[in-house]
């Protein structure tokens, strides 16, 4: 029921009158801990204020100004007609506690709900829907079959050990991977409770599950995971992670095991997207959802052709026109403008200016996900505020440091910006860790040997680049080999930049200033391209 008075805490008791203040929070805490709570950081930021103004006895004061201020860190000057953050982050809000309800918090006795037109909670007993029993398909439900952005359920792991007293780390794993999919904010994460262990996938309506099992031998403990696809029934990927069966170091097995399989599966390069990729090259732009449009834009992250410039280009152009709430697909429109206009790929007026308004929109609507921040962060580099560039990337870190996906970007970021110690240093972990991770942090990482005048190994990083269509890749490549002496492979590689940039003599130096802000790693550059024999103005 909705809440009404100003009943202050110590009474103990909630505006229901059967419900105490502790039941709410035990309830709160629940939700908030729960993989199957498709929430961000901020949007359960959001739901802990509201219920504790509830709880203290100040629903008065819950206000859009206030939630703006206090949660999401608007300034004083706050206006909720030219900045709607709150309604947008409440209606996402209300959409997970209604998802939450249907799936994972079926058995739940107390359900806080926010109804439409306010952003005060409510409180309710509810009676759990007995196990097995079909569930309603209302109107979340018919949202998330429907929906384009993918959906995957979590299986319980099987403790295949015949020691019950490991049960906990065959759960724990399955949590820790629904938990950290979820931060990954284009997939949609359901995860099977006890009360329902070995669900179907027909059940939920979900594209991909994951389902794993641990085993124990005699070198400790082997973990198995596995991804499949419901709508072929073929088995996507699998692998294997082991382990000792030292207690203290079990817990930080399994959110390793976490990291590196959302890695493998939830990036941008990794398998779901991939697989959908495919599927979504098939829709037309003008019928694309609005998933389909952000996987425009991974195809042309991929290969960097004016097809895909052209689909990516139209599809989130559309897409944030038809749905100017989703932040994400702000976000990669400001990174296709920034790209293009720093990249000069093709004949379309991308400004840098509005690159920065689409990325400043998208950290507006979700301040929480790492890659607005990151993005915003880019822009602010073309842009050669070096300080807000790097602000943003710490403050991507921030939101998830421990993560694997993002970590190379981040790297790559803050190399650029001239973190040298922590920027390559995240790259190589990124590296080691995710067979996916994205090849341009090689740029970065020949950036820094270039200044290090170690010349070896900045060619050795040109080798890993493999970005053909690009013209970075030939211009790196000419300017560490006549830092060599090797000029002729050298002119080679300066032949290969001018059939991809006719005139660059005359605009090199403004396109390298994009991503080279250091003189003294600008004039080694051009040092070496000028040793092959190619002068630039």
């Amino acid at each position: 029921m909705p809440a009404r008075g100003n009943k202050p805490d110590q009474n103990r008791e909630s505006p229901d009158q059967t419900l105490s203040a502790d039941e709410v929070r035990e309830q709160l805490q629940r939700l908030l801990t729960d993989a199957g709570f498709r929430a961000t950081d901020a949007q359960r930021a959001f739901l802990s204020f509201v219920v504790e103004k509830v709880l203290a006895g100040e629903s008065d004061e819950i206000k859009g100004y206030t939630i703006a201020t206090q949660v999401f860190g608007r300034r004083e000057d706050f206006d909720q007609s030219t900045d709607p953050i709150v309604s947008i982050q409440a209606n996402k809000l209300r959409r997970a506690l209604e998802h939450y309800y249907l799936t994972a918090g079926q058995q739940d006795s107390l359900r806080i709900g926010m109804p439409k037109g306010t952003y005060v909670p409510t409180f309710e007993r509810q009676t759990a829907v007995p196990s097995g029993a079909g569930r309603p398909k209302d109107r979340a439900e018919a949202d998330l079959l429907e929906s384009a952005w993918p959906t995957v359920l979590v299986q319980l792991f099987r403790n295949l050990t015949g020691d019950p007293g490991l049960d906990y780390m065959a759960h724990g794993l399955a949590t820790e991977l629904a938990t950290e999919i979820t931060r990954y904010q284009d997939i949609r994460v359901l995860m099977v409770n006890t009360a329902t262990p070995r669900k179907r996938a027909s059940d939920s309506g979900v594209r991909f599950t994951i389902d794993g099992s641990v085993r124990k031998d005699a070198h400790g403990i082997k973990v198995a995971v596995g991804l499949d696809d419901t709508r072929t029934g073929v088995r996507l990927w699998g692998d294997t992670h082991r382990c000792d069966l030292e207690a203290a170091r079990l817990i930080s097995f399994q959110e390793q095991v976490a990291r590196v399989v959302t890695a493998k599966i939830a990036g941008e390069t990794g398998i779901i997207a991939k697989a959908l990729s495919i599927e979504s090259k098939k829709v037309p732009p003008s019928d694309a959802q609005t998933y389909h449009a952000i996987l425009r834009y991974y195809d042309f992250n991929a290969r960097f052709s004016a097809a895909t410039f052209w689909n990516a280009l139209e599809a989130l152009e559309q897409a944030t026109a038809r749905e100017p709430e989703c932040g994400l697909a702000w976000t990669m429109l400001a990174r296709l403008y920034a790209s293009n206009h720093s990249l000069e790929l093709f004949d379309r007026p991308t400004p840098l200016e509005e690159a920065g308004t689409f990325a400043e929109r998208g950290v507006q609507l979700d301040p929480a996900n790492q890659r607005a921040r990151l993005i915003l962060s880019y822009v602010r580099l073309l842009q050669s505020n070096l300080t807000a560039a790097l602000g943003e990337v710490d403050r991507a870190l921030a939101l998830n440091p421990r993560a694997l996906i993002l970590k190379d970007h981040i790297g790559y970021l803050m190399t650029l910006c001239g973190d040298w110690d922590r920027g390559p240093a995240l790259i190589r972990k990124a590296i080691q860790l995710n067979p996916y991770y994205d090849a341009i942090v090689h740029h970065a990482l020949w950036v820094a040997f270039v200044r290090q005048k170690d010349d070896e190994q900045a060619y050795l990083e040109t080798l890993n680049f493999r970005m053909p269509t690009l013209f970075w890749e030939p211009l790196m490549k000419a300017s560490v080999l006549g830092l060599l002496g090797r000029v002729d492979e050298g002119r080679q590689a300066v032949a290969g930049l001018l059939k991809l940039k006719p005139d660059f003599q005359r605009d090199g130096v403004r396109l390298m200033r994009y991503y080279l802000k250091f003189d003294e790693i600008l004039d080694r550059t051009i040092a070496g391209i000028r040793a092959c024999g190619l002068e630039i103005a």
